[in-house]
């Protein structure tokens, strides 16, 4: 399997839609009561602009720049939201795919689509 498609298929294991332009990403706790960070794409980056608290437990929301109130409601429901956790320098978000020890890095994923995931250390930078 070519790398393209490797990571294709990885995608669609984790559930990751398509990321246009104004698409907003929230990091919440696995109950999805707490909303660590929340960053939206735009100029070819996904930026939060705090930093991440490594090694922490999430739940990846995703909403669509054009979303629905539905489309929102059943995110919010956790029936379609991927779960993961936190790098332990804080710089990626490492998502969980069915059947696999192994994590997949959301800064990969994105570099495939073209997108830079930047996240802000605290320190000026």
């Amino acid at each position: 399997m070519s790398g393209a498609a490797l990571v294709f298929f990885a995608q669609a294991l984790v559930g990751l839609p398509a990321l246009p332009a104004g698409t907003e990403v929230r990091l919440v706790s696995p109950d999805l009561l707490t909303v660590y960070a929340s960053a939206r794409i735009q100029n070819d980056q996904l930026l939060f602009e705090t930093p991440l608290p490594p090694g922490t437990e999430l739940r990846l929301l995703i909403f669509p720049p054009d979303a629905t109130e539905a489309e929102r409601a059943a995110a919010l429901s956790g029936a379609r939201a991927i779960s993961g956790r936190i790098s332990v320098d804080g710089k990626d978000i490492l998502l969980q795919v069915p059947d696999s020890d192994q994590p997949l890095s959301l800064r990969a994923l994105l570099e495939e689509r073209g997108v830079a995931l930047v996240v802000q250390s605290g320190k000026g930078e």
